[in-house]
């Protein structure tokens, strides 16, 4: 009987990985379109010069401008359902497309709003589902995919501008992405430990036995069904949940560190790099000729690797090939490790950018140490955060952690995608990788000196680590020394 039974068991977890494998692509499918929305901004930068580079930071000011209300009202939206959320997050990039083939003017701008709008969605839902749908073995290469998914949609942008094709036609495939992800979400199950909240306990066994691959009665569930929340008749208001939040000192403590660690990362720097990419590596090919207008792309000199849209593959293919690895290391090294590591090496490589720029050495040398720092953040710095802020909470805080501090970092990209240029502007290129280089130095000093490991811990056993219970209370305390005192006098 045991014989018989092993074959199938490895064939349900076979099929289960399977099943949670296609709900990540699935719920990062509006992720990639928000990273071929930021990459569109990158295609306009490396034409543009003066008043239009002006308006390309504008573009990027819009977008991120409009996700900081997206994040209030993704956070409405998954509290009304984890599947609604999604599908209005990929809608919200459907109407993106849709406006920008109606033409130009306020039409784009009103198409940039909704990328905004989406890409706040993205960030604040992927991360909590693939946490909630996922196994514990796989939950943390699963929120990691998030980048992999936001590295790729860049990449195929990317590849569009290599490869010149028309705008229409890289418009009109995006649209189609949308849209065929709006209807296939339609099928999927909805979140177990969300339905187990609404009190549905047999459609919260249903869809967990879909995502492990095992029949609906397996009593492989039945650890997993006990861990899911139980039914929530309170209905708190936000101001209430956060205040529940931060009143106990090891959740507060643990939203600290998440707050500091996600926007340290996400203004670093290397968000603005990926943002004006092809813009970044034509003021690198001027700096190889000080006082010289930068060469048009395939002309002489133009450098090793030819266009600056050249370069730009070149940044985004380093990504995705480091996200990969990321789904890998965040598992077997660790988040703390990944960060401090990661961070390190990001720094190291901007500066090494930096001093490229100013060396006038060349853009195939800027080119390379710039791809080592989005290879470094991809790695681990940009994931391993997200994977962190997934551990952290239970599922009664981690909606309200993942609104808050998706606000913050928002709030946090608004300012570095004008900062960046702005600094590139006023002190040049190299000063801007410079700050860049310290923010991440900054962020790895502090992430080994204040973050705990998180990775196989619950939310108490990490609270207990970050805000160790409190010693033995000085009443205990004197009445012990009391107690000696007498027994010594007898």
């Amino acid at each position: 009987m045991t014989l018989k039974a092993a074959p199938s068991a490895g064939a349900d977890r076979v099929r289960g990985y399977v099943h949670q494998a296609l709900m990540v692509v699935l719920i990062n499918v509006p992720t990639i379109s928000f990273g071929l929305a930021m990459g569109w901004v990158s295609l306009a930068s490396g034409e543009a010069g003066g008043e239009d580079a002006a308006r390309v930071v504008g573009a990027a000011a819009t977008t991120f401008g409009a996700s900081l209300l997206g994040v209030p009202l993704s956070a409405r939206a998954l509290a009304a359902g984890r599947k609604l959320a999604v599908l209005a997050t990929s809608a919200a990039f459907l109407a993106c497309w849709s406006l920008k083939l109606c033409g130009g003017g306020w039409w784009v701008v009103a198409a940039r709003a909704c990328a905004g709008l989406g890409g706040a969605g993205a960030w604040s839902v992927a991360p909590l589902l693939a946490r909630e749908m996922c196994s514990e073995r796989v939950r943390g290469a699963a929120v990691s995919a998030l980048v992999l998914a936001h590295n790729l949609g860049f990449l195929l942008m990317y590849l569009a501008a290599d490869a010149q094709l028309p705008h229409r036609t890289v418009l009109w495939g995006c649209w189609a992405l949308a849209a065929a992800h709006c209807a296939l979400f339609l099928f999927v199950p909805e979140s177990p430990p969300f339905l187990a909240a609404q009190g549905k306990q047999d459609e919260a066994r249903a869809a967990l036995a879909w995502l492990r691959g095992v029949p609906r009665l397996s009593s492989v569930l039945d650890a997993e069904l006990q861990a899911l929340p139980p039914p929530d008749d309170t209905l708190l208001s936000p101001l209430q949940l956060t205040k529940d939040l931060l009143s106990e000192p090891g959740r507060r403590r643990a939203f600290v560190l998440c707050l500091v660690v996600v926007v340290g990362q996400e203004a670093c720097g290397v968000l603005a790099l990926l943002q004006f990419a092809e813009r970044v590596f034509v003021l690198a090919r001027g700096a190889e000729a000080p006082g010289a207008e930068a060469p048009e792309a395939g002309a002489p000199g133009a450098g090793a690797l030819g266009s600056p849209a050249r370069h730009a593959v070149l940044l985004g293919a380093a990504q995705l090939v480091a996200s990969v690895l990321a789904l890998y290391l965040v598992e077997k090294l660790g988040r703390k490790r990944l960060i401090v590591w990661c961070g390190v090496a990001t720094g190291l490589c901007l500066l090494g950018g930096a001093g490229a720029v100013w060396g006038a050495l060349g853009g195939a040398w800027a080119g390379a140490l710039l791809a080592g720092a989005v290879f470094a953040d991809s790695a681990g710095l940009q994931p391993a955060p997200y994977a962190m802020l997934a551990d952290m909470f239970t599922y009664q805080y981690r909606g309200c952690v993942v609104a808050l501090v998706g606000l913050a970092a928002w709030g946090g990209n608004l300012v570095e995608v004008v900062l960046f240029p702005l600094a590139a502007r006023a002190a040049g290129l190299g000063a801007a990788l410079a700050l860049g280089a310290a923010l991440s130095l900054a962020l790895a000093a502090f992430a080994h000196a204040a973050l705990p490991e998180t990775r196989g811990r619950t939310p108490q056993q990490i609270y207990d680590l970050i805000c160790p219970p409190a010693p033995l209370c000085d009443s205990v305390k004197t009445i012990q020394c009391s107690e000696h005192t007498v027994s010594t006098k007898m």
